[in-house]
């Protein structure tokens, strides 16, 4: 018997993950079609936050571009959203019409264009913004713990700014490549790599050196703990100073 080579594996693998991937979205369709049709909505839609983030977690050993932030945003709007309105339906269906048209090869998209392609999927707000414009500029917090992610994301959103949340900082740094998010805020301490070690990483690296980045923190900005922090990483501390540090924090870095 012909053993297979390591790049044939790689390949078997990611051929089974992306016919995974196929079935779950046909799920979404038929789901989808339920929704309109009379089913159970809020059934319906607890089911839709399955099945996304199965496929968020199964694609991102799959080397497809755009094929991660679109499973990664698609989660985030089905588990920000609090019913299954028509237009929540519509929503979705342009997310799963486009990455059915990634793993079918229907439609490639060149690396240095993913980021305009997420951008310009629908989104989901975290908290209602009926009163505030929502801007095109996008911020990306990572956080492990999702309570103090969500308190950050109410700040930021209040300012009209376009959040989305990861909270697997090895995860992150993929998305951070592929997305290239206005500003990125990272907490301090998180597990496998700490924020220190997130901030140097995008710091060194060409495709992301340019992006702002600021870390969450309950220690003093001139703690000793900070200073293996790249001179460039913004500083916000928890707390009263919250608001403060994070207004200093958009204006050094002239996101308005």
């Amino acid at each position: 018997m012909k053993l297979l080579s390591e790049e044939e594996v790689d390949r078997l693998a990611e051929r089974e993950v992306v016919e995974e991937t196929r079935d779950v979205i046909a799920n979404f369709d038929v789901a989808l079609q339920q929704a309109r049709s009379g089913g159970d909505r809020a059934e319906i839609l607890a089911k839709l936050r399955q099945d996304a983030f199965s496929i968020r977690t199964k694609v991102q050993t799959v080397s497809i571009n755009g094929l991660a932030p679109l499973t990664q945003r698609l989660d985030e709007y089905v588990g920000n959203a609090t019913e299954l309105t028509d237009t929540a339906i519509e929503d979705v269906q342009a997310y799963i019409d486009r990455i059915s048209a990634l793993l079918d090869g229907e439609e490639v998209v060149e690396a240095q264009d993913v980021a305009r392609v997420v951008r310009e999927m629908p989104h989901m707000p975290a908290f209602d913004v009926n009163d505030i414009v929502i801007t095109e500029i996008e911020v990306m917090v990572v956080m492990p713990q999702r309570s103090a992610a969500r308190a950050v994301q109410r700040e930021l959103v209040a300012c009209g700014y376009r959040t989305s949340v990861v909270t697997n900082p090895l995860e992150a740094i993929g998305l951070i490549i592929e997305t290239k998010p206005d500003l990125v805020i990272s907490a301090m301490v998180m597990p496998r790599i700490s924020g220190a070690d997130l901030c140097c990483a995008l710091a060194a690296m060409p495709a992301t050196k340019d992006i702002p980045v600021a870390v969450l923190t309950s220690l003093e900005l001139d703690h000793p703990d900070l200073a293996d922090l790249p001179m460039t990483t913004g500083r916000i501390r928890r707390g009263s100073e919250f608001g403060d540090d994070l207004a200093n924090v958009l204006q050094r870095f002239k996101i308005t």
